[in-house]
């Protein structure tokens, strides 16, 4: 599906809910597998680890999206530019979208209606292809990572990192209390 500026909001609010649900189903699943892979004793490192991933994550896929928009939309309208525009203006027209229509209002309230008209209906075109193309580069590394997920990730974690019992678990931590020097707190008495 592309994008057109008509689109309605219902559309745009059924991909809102498809996304929403797509992030609800996968980053508790993604959380557990990181946390379940690793002792108790290490369960600060697993969260700043699954913290970490996601904040990169998100600068790099905004980052990577955002470039493949502006180099689309820039080369679009370059391509779709009504002659007659002036450079400046065209250069201007280039920086985004709604400093197109700025420029756009600007060459209309010179007398030249038809012209603004062409650069406002180019530059609405020229975001559009961006934003479609930039979808389509996120739906591919989103559908190239599922791939890699069912290929590559384990169906479950080794049993070796995780003990298999709260007791196992505590002689672990006490074990690792005694490696620092330091003696474990003695467990309350279960009354």
């Amino acid at each position: 599906m592309t994008t057109s500026a008509t689109i309605s909001y219902g559309i745009i609010a059924a991909q809102m809910v498809l996304y929403g649900l797509g992030m609800g189903l996968t980053s508790a699943p993604a959380t557990e597998s990181i946390m379940g892979a690793i002792s108790r004793r290490k369960a600060g490192v697993g969260s700043a680890v699954n913290d970490s991933t996601r904040l990169v994550g998100g600068t790099l896929g905004v980052a990577v999206i955002g470039s493949v928009y502006a180099s689309v939309y820039g080369s679009r309208l370059t391509a779709t530019l009504p002659t007659g525009v002036p450079g400046p203006v065209a250069a201007i027209a280039h920086q985004s979208v709604g400093a197109a229509y700025v420029a756009a209002g600007k060459i209309a309230a010179l007398g030249h209606p038809a012209l603004g008209q062409a650069l406002q209906h180019a530059s609405t075109n020229a975001f559009l292809r961006g934003l479609t193309i930039g979808c389509l580069v996120a739906g591919a590394v989103a559908a190239a990572g599922a791939v890699l997920a069912v290929l590559f990730l384990p169906a479950q974690p080794a049993q070796l990192a995780r003990p298999v019992s709260p007791a196992a678990d505590e002689a672990e931590t006490a074990e690792g209390a005694h490696e620092a020097g330091t003696q474990p707190h003695p467990a309350p008495a279960a009354r």
